[in-house]
């Protein structure tokens, strides 16, 4: 019985401790310059076909990113109270292209 509990606890240890909130938050941080990355890339390569009805509206969804990145940042830096930015993220990507 003593043996059991001795090896529940060198699996238990070997564990990396669960990360702590203001860890998670850099985590998410870094992930989001990753997600920016990658819609650059997108975006760059995306075809402008004037043909197309529907396009990506990166504008958009790099104006969310830089929403949550700031709401994250302010988070994790508390300054003095200042007001707060009520803008909603909206969720809608796809653009109809209006004719010229």
């Amino acid at each position: 019985m003593h043996d059991l509990h001795h090896n529940d606890y060198c699996q238990n240890s070997s564990r990396p401790p669960p990360l702590t909130e203001r860890e998670e938050l850099t985590l998410s941080l870094n992930q989001l310059t990753q997600i920016e990355a990658s819609l650059h890339r997108a975006q760059q390569s995306a075809r402008t076909d004037i043909n197309e009805r529907y396009y990506f509206d990166y504008p958009r969804i790099h104006g969310d990113i830089t929403t949550l990145r700031s709401g994250i940042e302010h988070y994790l830096t508390p300054a003095r109270a200042q007001p707060r930015d009520t803008a909603t993220l909206v969720g809608q990507y796809r653009k109809e292209k209006t004719a010229p």
